[in-house]
């Protein structure tokens, strides 16, 4: 692990912690829309568009912040409308400006996936900062950074100690089966301690949480690990020094955020249903 890259964690590390933790919705909403809809959206919208399609690169960030604003809301009716409102004007102005009408349904389809990614993900993490005072005051946007960075870290480590047979060579060459096994294992042993001492989960779960998360999390980096292949780059971006870009830093975690926001909310609604003694 470089010097840089090291330097670069201990500085933001303990505000990025203070955020999570203790921040208000509003501060994480503020950082989601700037830093993931809006630079992680221009990262993705570059990776999509290359250096072509400038007008609709800026179309694409814009309807990024709109679908982050969406989801953060956790409201589906508002998600929904978004999504579809979306849909119809990118596809209208793919229609409108392109000469080529068979360029239309490809532009659309690069505006839509830089909307939803890193976008509409993104716009979970407030949704469940927002939930967490119903949560039993859970803080369950550090549950889920803690998962993944756990998941990380156990790969890492398994990886260079034991990695032998590779995961998935054409997509992300250094990933190992061992290593794989190893982060996956350490979410499950972590998610069963948050099932065991949380305000909020019970073991099992936690321990459902550490299995799902532990799968998805190394999922949503082979993703993005995917797409960067398939567009001829390293590295989404340069804005972290020694990490990379904006995408490079939440692939994992904004895989994760609706599938933990969601599960939350089934869980806490069963919760109500056992205390009124309805079965759900």
């Amino acid at each position: 692990m470089s010097a840089k890259k090291i330097i670069v964690a201990l500085v933001l590390l303990p505000f990025f912690i203070a955020l999570i933790g203790w921040g208000k919705p509003w501060m994480l909403l503020v950082v989601a829309l700037v830093l993931g809809a809006g630079l992680g959206g221009w990262e993705s919208a570059k990776i999509a568009f290359g250096d072509n399609d400038r007008s609709f690169q800026y179309l694409s960030i814009l309807l990024s912040m709109v679908l982050c604003l969406a989801s953060s809301t956790g409201n589906e009716m508002n998600i929904v409308i978004a999504l579809i409102g979306s849909f119809f004007v990118a596809f209208l102005l793919a229609g409108l400006v392109s000469a080529d009408l068979s360029q239309a349904l490809p532009r659309t389809a690069k505006t839509m996936f830089v909307a939803v990614y890193p976008g509409l993900l993104m716009g979970y993490l407030v949704a469940l900062k927002s939930y967490e005072p119903i949560a039993n005051g859970c803080k369950l946007v550090m549950v889920l950074f803690a998962l993944v960075w756990i998941n990380d870290a156990g790969a890492y480590f398994a990886g260079n100690f034991f990695g032998k047979r590779k995961l998935a060579p054409r997509i992300s060459p250094n990933k190992t089966w061992e290593g794989a096994i190893g982060g996956f294992s350490a979410a499950v042993i972590l998610g069963a301690l948050i099932g065991m001492f949380s305000p909020f989960y019970n073991f099992q779960q936690g321990l459902i949480l550490g299995v799902v998360l532990g799968v998805v999390g190394p999922l949503g980096d082979l993703v993005e690990s995917a797409i960067k292949r398939g567009a001829g780059v390293k590295d989404s971006g340069t804005l972290l020094p020694g990490h990379g870009g904006i995408l490079d830093r939440i692939d994992s975690v904004i895989a994760c955020a609706p599938i933990l926001y969601y599960y939350t909310v089934l869980a806490h609604h069963a919760e109500l249903f056992r205390n009124l003694g309805v079965s759900p």
